[in-house]
Formats: C-alpha cells, sequence, structure tokens
C-alpha cells in the first residue's frame, strides 16, 4: 500500500537542486565570504593566482627545451666566453649571438632595454621632433645630388621651412641638433623610422629568447628568472660527502 508519508520523507532527504534563483556559489563569492575582503581584493588575487600559473607553465618549457630540473638550474650553466673577451660590450656582444641559457639572454634584455629608453643621440631627436618640409629646403642646405637618397615622405610643399623646425627643436631638445645633423637624417631614415642601435640589440635579444624558448620575453618573467636563480638551493650548492 502507498504511503504517504514513506514518500514525503524520501523527497525531504533528497539532494536539493540548483535553480535558477539559487546559483552555485562562485570561486569569487567564497573568497569573499572566508576573508572578509572585496570584489577588488579578489580580482587583484586572481589575476595573481593567473600570472603565477602562467609563469609555472613557461617554466615547465624551458625546462623541457633543455632538459633541466627547474630554472634555477640555469645559474650553473654559463656560457663559457673565449679569450680575448674582457670588456662588457664585448661580453655583451659575444653573448647575444651565442647565448643558448634564457638567464643570460634575460638579464642582457633587462640591462639594454634600460639603457634603449636613456639612449640619447641627434638621431633620436630628430626621429621624435622632425617633420616633412618642403622639398627646395633640402636642395638649399643639402645636397640636390642626394635626392634619391631621401624617403619623398619627407617633403611636403606646405610642411614648415627645415630651419623654422630646427629652432624650435633646439629650444626643447635636451640636446642641440645642427643642419648638418638633419640632412644626414633624413638621408638615413624615413620619418618616425629611426632604430638606435640599443633597440636593435634589444630586439634581437628578444628573437634570440623566442627561438630558444619558444615564448616571447616579458618584465615580469624576466624578472621571475632573476630572482628563482639568486635563491639558495642547497640542492645545487651542497658539497657531496663522498
Amino acid at each position: 500500500m502507498f504511503n504517504p508519508n514513506i514518500s514525503q520523507k524520501m523527497e525531504a532527504q533528497a539532494p536539493q537542486r540548483r535553480t535558477a534563483q539559487t546559483p552555485p556559489r562562485r570561486n569569487r563569492d567564497r573568497f569573499m565570504t572566508t576573508t572578509g575582503k572585496s570584489e577588488a581584493d579578489y580580482n587583484a588575487w586572481a589575476s595573481q593566482v593567473g600570472r603565477q600559473m602562467h609563469i609555472n607553465n613557461l617554466d615547465r618549457l624551458i625546462c623541457a627545451q633543455l632538459g633541466i630540473y627547474t630554472v634555477a638550474h640555469l645559474a650553473q650553466l654559463p656560457t663559457l666566453l673565449p679569450e680575448g673577451v674582457e670588456s662588457e660590450a664585448q661580453e655583451t656582444s659575444y653573448l647575444l649571438e651565442n647565448s643558448v641559457n634564457p638567464l643570460e639572454l634575460a638579464r642582457l634584455w633587462q640591462r639594454v632595454r634600460i639603457d634603449a629608453t636613456m639612449y640619447l643621440s641627434a638621431e633620436t631627436v630628430l626621429n621624435e621632433y622632425l617633420r616633412p618640409f618642403p622639398k627646395d629646403n633640402f636642395e638649399r642646405w643639402g645636397d640636390r645630388n642626394h635626392l634619391g637618397d631621401v624617403s619623398k615622405s619627407w617633403f611636403k610643399k606646405t610642411g614648415i621651412e627645415l630651419d623654422v623646425q630646427l629652432q624650435e627643436i633646439n629650444e626643447v631638445a635636451p640636446i642641440p641638433v645642427t643642419m648638418e645633423d638633419a640632412i644626414e637624417f633624413v638621408k638615413s631614415w624615413k620619418p618616425g623610422g629611426f632604430v638606435s642601435p640599443l633597440q636593435w640589440q634589444l630586439t634581437h635579444i628578444e628573437s634570440r629568447f623566442q627561438g630558444l624558448t619558444t615564448f616571447r620575453i616579458k618584465d615580469y618573467y624576466a624578472e621571475h628568472l632573476l630572482k628563482m636563480t639568486q635563491l639558495v638551493h642547497p640542492a645545487l650548492t651542497d658539497t657531496v660527502p663522498f
């Protein structure tokens, strides 16, 4: 015989299904409930966790590529410099072309990146400030026989006169630039196209790093590599007692 009391009891014991009115608790809700912190705190924490997971994946890629257990071992694999390499410039040049150690390239990248942002020359000033000018200006102050060396992008009939531009540039530039500087610059570079030697080095380092690791170098990962290899790892430094 059907017993309604038993049926009601079984329904009461059955697990409650979630409905549209009772959505599942999300990580954010659990975080805020457990810690008492705000949604902004959760977003910052989640971003940090995601970044660390990404870094761990990149570490695994390097370890797999080089056959090492941890990226900390990179500090134990320096590139041997040949005789005659003594100055920092010589060392940089050699490592740039020959190092197969991502740590060394990351260290180079950090140093060159800082130097590249501080690099200052007549070319960097002109690259930032010089704008197209009338074509006859080049014929007047330059050599018309070299007109073929100059990109047509530099010439604009309604552009500001070259000497006027230089006067205005020298009022704000950190170093002086001359008419000769300007003429040589437009013969060598298109507008906005100047690449400093340090910027070229930086691009080359990035290319070599990606070729070794399969991924592009970023500032946060370069910092991670340097920190990891600066830690003291007993397994790498302890003297074996036999």
